[in-house]
């Protein structure tokens, strides 16, 4: 199935998870990154649930699923082996208005979970429309392999360099340019391998050459600094 990939916000938003054990337990770290407030719904769970509900992270009612249970909830999970159960899930959800996903259940889902990585500011999600996750996760960890902490200091840096960008060169059109000139230029590779001081000063001397006007007019890049 095809589908339209977004990246939620889910701070301080609700999600509830009905099932406490087997796969949907790897969606709390995630979750919980996010900023989510989590509930579980469970009559019993993995320890790793159990220790996260008793240093307060996440909200764990020792119960079954009744219906109403879902109410206030953002998005919604569940996996408990029970159809029944999951219909009426399904159900209370959509009336609801709710992202549901019934993990495994691919026609009880109205968004589908991605397999993802995350490099500091920068996330990789991979989907496959809820038809074989797992070649979603092994390209995830092949990208775990491409994908360093360089990329996590570059969006560092990024963040920290846009006011001197948005200050320094009024013209959008040259704004865009620059930032293109950023990603394209020996940055990362100097943040991969731990120069640091050097980064921070390629990029300022790139930024003050675009803001010049002088990038590219000798077609030379420009030359890293020692650190």
């Amino acid at each position: 199935m095809k589908t339209y990939p977004v990246n939620l916000v889910l701070e301080d938003r609700l999600v509830v998870l009905v099932g406490a054990k087997g796969e949907i337990v790897h969606k709390l770290d995630g979750l919980l990154e996010a900023g989510a407030r989590v509930r579980v719904i469970a009559p019993s769970a993995q320890p790793e649930v159990e220790q996260l509900a008793a240093a307060g992270r996440i909200e764990w009612w020792r119960r079954p699923y009744r219906f109403g249970d879902l109410a206030g909830a953002s998005v919604v999970f569940a996996a408990t082996r029970d159809a029944e159960v999951h219909d009426l899930i399904w159900t209370e959800g959509v009336a609801n208005g709710q992202l549901v996903n019934i993990m495994d259940v691919p026609d009880q889902c109205n968004f589908y979970g991605a397999s993802f990585l995350r490099r500091g500011l920068l996330t990789i999600a991979i989907g496959t429309g809820g038809a074989a996750p797992a070649l979603a996760v092994t390209l995830r960890k092949r990208f775990e392999r491409e994908f360093g902490d360089e990329y996590a200091a570059f969006l560092d840096l990024a963040a920290a360099l846009r006011p001197a960008v948005a200050q320094q060169i009024p013209s959008f059109r040259q704004r865009v340019v620059f930032w293109y000139a950023l990603v394209e230029s020996d940055l990362l590779a100097l943040l991969a391998a731990g120069r640091t001081a050097s980064a921070q000063a390629y990029a300022e001397r790139l930024l003050a050459a675009h803001a010049a006007g002088e990038a590219g007019r000798a077609g030379q890049p420009l030359a890293a600094a020692a650190d």
